[in-house]
């Protein structure tokens, strides 16, 4: 198959492709912090998996972007990172925490039973714990009344 035979990538295809290496290249961290953002704006839920891999950067400050990527996806597979995250015996404790406070927004019963499990899983630290207990009442809050 000659090369001008293949298809030709769509602009959704490039803005992503675009993102992802901006978000992994060697950069100032704020460069790659946007473009992690970026990846998290375009919503193609492809674009998660590289995220994932975002979690173990050296750097905290892409971690936590990554993570807040991640957060922003209603998807099967973003609920499964944070979930991850929030299971690692390895993650950090603020990164576990912000996993769980993303959790609430899958609004499925595996990620309520996520939280709900991490609040009383003893192989988490107290802060975790707690954190997640708090997000579990959050989500079990009734809605505010409208005025």
């Amino acid at each position: 198959m000659a090369s001008s035979d293949a298809p030709a990538a769509s602009p959704e295809d490039t803005a992503l492709l675009r993102a992802l290496l901006w978000a992994v290249k060697p950069a100032p961290e704020e460069v790659r912090a946007i473009a992690i953002e970026d990846v998290a704006l375009l919503g193609d839920a492809r674009g998660l998996d590289a995220l994932a891999t975002l979690m173990w950067d050296p750097n905290p400050r892409i971690q936590q972007a990554a993570l807040r990527a991640v957060a922003l996806f209603q998807h099967p597979r973003a609920e499964e990172i944070l979930g991850n995250v929030v299971r690692h015996p390895r993650m950090a404790d603020a990164l576990k925490i912000q996993a769980l406070n993303g959790l609430v927004f899958q609004r499925t019963v595996t990620a309520r039973r996520t939280v709900q499990d991490a609040a009383v899983d003893a192989r988490l630290t107290a802060p975790v714990q707690n954190a997640a207990r708090t997000v579990a009442s959050q989500w079990e809050a009734p809605p505010a009344a409208t005025r």
